[in-house]
């Protein structure tokens, strides 16, 4: 990722990563959708806080 932001001209330091889980499930397994929604408040609150410009959605390849 640090690659495709300097390729675009964006500084690392001006980019805050946030994931939409706050704690890993156990055995680093993918989160269930309720364990996404129990975490979805904080998430709310630190984009209010960071006020970002750009928001880019990511999310794991399905196989």
């Amino acid at each position: 990722m640090d690659m495709a932001f300097q390729t675009i001209g964006i500084k690392r330091e001006e980019v805050y990563i946030a994931n939409i889980v706050k704690c890993r499930p156990p055995a680093n397994r993918n989160p269930e959708q309720e364990e996404a929604v129990a975490c979805l408040n904080y998430l709310r609150n630190q984009v209010l806080l960071v006020k970002p410009e750009i928001i880019v959605l990511l999310r794991k390849r399905s196989s």
